[in-house]
C-alpha cells in the first residue's frame, strides 16, 4: 500500500524519483525500492513525505489518494501590479487528477480590477506555465518582482495585460519594452475559489 502510494502521489505531482531523493537527502534507488516494494521508509521518513506531499501518513499509505494540498503563496494584485509575496498563508485541496496535469500552486486575490468574477481575498488556483492563449486569465510576473492576475493578449506590436473591470485600463507593453521590462507569465488560472 505504501508503495503504490508514493508512486501515485509522486506521478500525481510531476516529481521523477531523482527529484523527490535529493529532496529527502536519498538516492533514486532508494525511492525505486519504496515504490517497488523491496524496501519501506522509516517512521521520520514517512513524515517527511507526508509532509512534501501535503497530506496525511495514512493517506500517504492509501494506494488512492483523492486529493493534494497545495500552497497558497501569497497575494497577487487584481489592480495596479504590485510585489507579489511568496509567503505560505494557507493551504488549498486539488483532486488528485487535476495534480496529473501539471505543478500547481495558489494565490489570493487583493484589489477590486478583476471583479465582477474575482473579489478581494478570492483564492485562485494556478497551474505552472509559461504560455497561455490569448484571452485566458493569467499571473503575470512583472519586472521580476511584480505580480498580476489579468487576462492576458499578445499581439504583433507586444502584449496587452487587461482587468475584467472596465474602470482599468489594459496595461499595454510595447515589443521593444519586454527587453527591458522582463514580463513573464508565471501560470493559467484555472478556478477560483471564493470566499465569503
Amino acid at each position: 500500500m505504501i508503495a503504490r502510494g508514493i508512486r501515485n502521489l509522486r506521478e500525481a505531482r510531476g516529481v521523477s524519483q531523482a527529484e523527490l531523493g535529493r529532496v529527502l537527502g536519498v538516492r533514486q534507488s532508494t525511492v525505486a525500492m519504496w515504490e517497488n516494494g523491496k524496501n519501506k521508509p522509516g517512521h521520520d521518513t514517512l513524515l517527511r513525505l507526508a509532509r512534501f506531499f501535503g497530506v496525511g501518513v495514512d493517506e500517504l499509505c492509501n494506494s488512492a489518494p483523492q486529493k493534494l494540498r497545495i500552497p497558497v503563496l501569497g497575494r497577487v494584485q487584481a489592480g495596479l501590479p504590485r510585489t507579489a509575496t511568496e509567503d505560505i498563508i494557507g493551504y488549498e485541496e486539488i483532486p488528485a487528477e487535476m495534480a496529473r496535469l501539471g505543478e500547481f500552486f495558489a494565490l489570493q486575490i487583493k484589489g477590486d480590477s478583476m471583479e465582477p468574477r474575482f473579489y478581494e481575498g478570492d483564492v485562485v488556483i494556478v497551474r505552472r506555465q509559461e504560455v497561455v492563449e490569448n484571452g485566458e486569465i493569467a499571473i503575470v510576473l512583472i519586472g521580476g518582482e511584480e505580480a498580476t492576475c489579468k487576462k492576458f493578449y499578445r499581439h504583433d506590436g507586444g502584449v496587452s495585460l487587461v482587468s475584467l473591470n472596465t474602470d482599468y485600463a489594459p496595461i499595454f507593453f510595447a515589443n521593444d519594452e519586454m527587453s527591458t521590462t522582463k514580463v513573464e507569465v508565471l501560470g493559467r488560472v484555472l478556478e477560483l475559489r471564493a470566499k465569503f
